[in-house]
């Protein structure tokens, strides 16, 4: 149902001024040969989307496995929890985007990676202990946070820092080759759990994915500074010939 939607709103949306100004926009072919010389980019970008994927399906998608089979509470429990994360997500997303707006997008990606990365396991261990239906809604309420908050920036992030001839293609593929990534979170989750026999072990995956986050925002930002640099020292260098 949402697919006339999403055609309502790609034919009512206005094309950028920089898309509008170019004259020659790349072929399938001269997209491929960006996007490999541009592997380096791709890659710090997926790094910028490990954190969300992994973040999201914990909070969502192994939330039932790991209510009922890890901390023995009930359907009901966790069915409920994950309705209040869903609607903490639906707050948060537009929220601390509109505040990456405003402070920019680097400072709410590094303070919520390091967020996710100190919390994480400390959150999962707390509930772990003492497992009870109360706690299990603040914490993940508090997970749901620190995803949505990084994600309202990083989705824009990562458009920003493609570049313009290949965008849509850098988006998609840094997003899917995370996304896939990420999608072995359970498998993971699972597996540390029956290893360590800690089952708050779980927070050790989500604060990998926090330090994939942190070490890509620093990266792209750094990357993309460099490269603004040399484009205005080539400017200088032009009008001063």
């Amino acid at each position: 149902m949402i697919i006339p939607i999403l055609l309502l709103l790609r034919r009512s949306l206005e094309e950028t001024q920089v898309f509008i100004k170019r004259r020659h926009h790349l072929g399938p072919r001269d997209i491929l040969k960006t996007m490999a010389t541009s592997w380096r980019l791709v890659l710090l970008a997926v790094m910028l989307v490990t954190p969300n994927s992994v973040w999201f399906y914990m909070n969502v998608a192994y939330t039932p496995t790991f209510g009922s089979a890890i901390l023995h509470l009930s359907a009901n429990s966790t069915t409920t929890v994950i309705l209040c994360v869903g609607v903490s997500n639906l707050v948060w997303l537009p929220v601390m985007g509109a505040w990456s707006d405003k402070v920019g997008r680097r400072p709410i990606l590094v303070g919520f990676s390091l967020l996710g990365l100190v919390s994480a396991y400390p959150a999962l261990a707390w509930l772990a202990a003492e497992p009870t239906f109360g706690k299990m809604l603040v914490v993940l309420l508090w997970l749901s946070f620190i995803y949505a908050s990084y994600n309202g920036a990083m989705i824009v992030a990562l458009t920003e820092v493609m570049p313009v001839g290949v965008r849509t293609s850098g988006f998609s593929l840094a997003y899917s080759l995370a996304t896939t990534f990420g999608g072995f979170t359970a498998a993971i989750c699972t597996w540390l759990i029956a290893t360590t026999g800690d089952n708050a072990a779980p927070g050790w995956w989500m604060s990998a994915a926090a330090v994939c986050g942190l070490v890509g925002t620093l990266l792209v930002y750094r990357t993309q500074a460099v490269a603004t640099a040399s484009e205005v020292s080539a400017s200088l260098n032009t009008v001063g010939t």
